[in-house]
């Protein structure tokens, strides 16, 4: 809402306005030649996070996004390109910028009595730590779930482990160290700055030159078009990445995935760096960290299970066993075809959660025929 505003400004007064941060892709509405997005547009990942869904072969995802413009400007993109291939967004959870630890962990319960277990999670970071720290606290961040975080998150993994997806470069090596010095001389109180992505474009803007005369001399109501001329034509290797402007913003660059653990010993957020789970049939390359591809669905917490009859027979065991261990009070089903359901269940791109109950008496003999079995369920 304030890059709309000054969006607005910078037109009526003819002046260029260079955002490094607007991402929204609700600003197109206020497009104006004197407006140029350095950033990338919300909407240019879209494509990003639909190409790795598809990869997985997940069925459906639950966006949660803050309640605001911001928020709302990525959907209508998504939900478009999620529509592409099929997928459904069963359900959207929208939170209040404002939402209180009660209100993240009432809409974290939510969640989990769905099947779904892909989210897609687009917010500002301070509201996405907390809905993080309440999802973990829940055990939602545990084996079987998968978080897809937008850029206006994984911008901020700076903070926690240095630059995972920004290229490294001998020039943003050099200006770091410098930007450090300087931050440590007006903040002596502030230990270990870091710079994120969005500051990197502010510095490599900032420390490009124009070809154009001293700015403070020129009256901006005359020379307005002639700057953003200079500014639109204007192309240099930066460095964090290459700066060019087409049609009022910053060309997108390729996304890189970058998987997420928080390892116990230090509760710090890393970047695993030895490839476990190789998924180049997938156009996608390799994600590190990843032992087994999540399968995105698990039975809620008020699910029911999937309960399967099975015969008790005294002979061809080889095919179906049902052996009582009287100590424990528990039924073991063995044998080839429950071996082949097992892999079969365990091949799919979803969680089931199924009990064998053996067709029998109390006294643990067979409880009567096939047919029997049928009308039985």
């Amino acid at each position: 809402m304030q890059a709309a505003v000054t969006i607005d400004l910078g037109h009526k007064a003819h002046v260029p306005i260079i955002s490094f941060s607007a991402t929204s892709p609700s600003l197109a509405s206020n497009r104006s030649p004197y407006s140029i997005r350095a950033t990338q547009n919300d909407s240019s990942q879209v494509r990003a996070i639909s190409s790795i869904i598809k990869a997985f072969g997940w069925r459906e995802v639950v966006p949660i996004y803050v309640d605001n413009e911001f928020g709302v400007g990525i959907i209508p993109f998504l939900a478009d390109s999620l529509g592409k291939i099929s997928d459904r967004i069963p359900y959207r959870s929208v939170i209040s910028s404002l939402a209180t630890d009660d209100q993240l962990i009432a809409e974290i319960y939510q969640l989990m009595t769905m099947q779904t277990r892909v989210f897609i999670v687009h917010m500002p970071v301070s509201l996405g730590t907390n809905l993080f720290n309440k999802a973990k606290e829940l055990g939602m961040l545990s084996d079987g779930h998968t978080w897809i975080i937008t850029d206006s998150l994984a911008d901020w993994l700076d903070s926690f482990n240095p630059s995972p997806h920004v290229p490294q470069t001998k020039e943003l090596e050099s200006f770091a160290e410098r930007w450090k010095v300087k931050f440590r001389q007006n903040n002596p109180t502030i230990k270990n700055p870091q710079l994120n992505v969005f500051g990197d474009y502010g510095h490599m803007i900032q420390l490009q030159p124009l070809n154009s005369t001293d700015l403070d001399t020129i009256p901006v109501s005359n020379n307005g078009p002639i700057l953003l001329q200079e500014i639109l034509s204007t192309t240099f290797k930066g460095i964090s990445r290459d700066f060019e402007i087409v049609d009022g913003q910053l060309q997108s660059s390729a996304y890189k995935i970058v998987n997420v653990m928080v390892l116990e010993q230090n509760k710090r957020l890393t970047v695993i760096n030895e490839p476990m789970f190789p998924i180049a049939r997938t156009g996608l390359g390799t994600i590190y960290g990843l032992a087994s591809p999540p399968k995105g669905w698990m039975i809620p917490t008020n699910g029911q299970r999937l309960r399967l009859l099975v015969p008790v027979k005294v002979g061809f065991t080889e095919f179906v066993k049902v052996t009582r261990d009287a100590s424990t009070n528990t039924t073991k089903v063995t044998g080839h075809c429950i071996g082949i359901f097992n892999t079969i269940m365990s091949s799919l791109p979803y969680a089931v959660e199924y009990d064998y109950i053996p067709f029998s008496t109390s006294d643990g003999k067979s409880a009567g025929s096939h047919n029997d079995r049928v009308y039985q369920g």
